[in-house]
């Protein structure tokens, strides 16, 4: 069976491609984030390490067409990124007779997407429509459960990246970072992550 995982390099898909590490490919999306750089080289580490395929798609150009002009914004370029990033990893998937996608979100809802459920339940209806399963494992989970998942398993969560900043090391201060800190503190794990503040 073939599985793509769309992965970020994050704590979250990290996870899930050492639970699927038989049988995933990995699908990164550099979509202008301004973190794109730093996922992709955390990405590659754990790639590397277990001799998986990682699939890069370079679109850094949406993410400016969608801010471009609006001033600062400390948040990624694209509200609603998840509708663009599981259509492209479905479409990819059909092309490319995948017969599933792992999104390996956590059940904290995002602080820039409100509607994320309804977002969701609709992709899978998409996924449906092209014949392949969209997996959501963690959708019932917290991200300090995960963390204690991960930690348990001996998987490098400080070679993750969730800064929406895109610096070397974690600002410390954004909401990924903040959401972070508090899954380590709530999980009672060691937070090894380096952060600027």
């Amino acid at each position: 069976m073939k599985l793509l995982l769309l992965y970020s390099g994050g704590i979250n898909s990290t996870i899930a491609l050492y639970k699927f590490k038989d049988v995933v490919d990995c699908l990164f999306i550099d979509y202008g984030q301004r973190s794109a750089r730093m996922q992709r080289e955390m990405a590659r580490y754990h790639c590397e390490k277990l001799g998986k395929k990682l699939i890069e798609i370079r679109i850094p150009s949406l993410g400016k067409a969608f801010y471009d002009g609006l001033g600062i914004r400390l948040n990624e370029p694209i509200v609603h990124r998840n509708v663009i990033l599981l259509s492209i990893a479905l479409t990819y998937a059909k092309e490319r007779n995948y017969e599933e996608v792992i999104f390996a979100t956590a059940s904290e809802e995002c602080l820039f997407e409100k509607d994320k459920p309804l977002i969701l339940s609709t992709m899978k209806r998409l996924a449906e429509i092209y014949g392949i399963k969209l997996s959501m494992p963690f959708v019932n989970l917290s991200k300090s459960l995960l963390v204690k998942i991960g930690a348990k398993q001996g998987i490098e969560l400080d070679k993750t990246y969730s800064c929406l900043l895109g610096h070397k090391y974690h600002c410390g201060v954004c909401s990924q970072c903040q959401a972070r800190k508090i899954a380590f503190k709530e999980a009672g794990i060691k937070d090894e992550t380096v952060y600027l503040r």
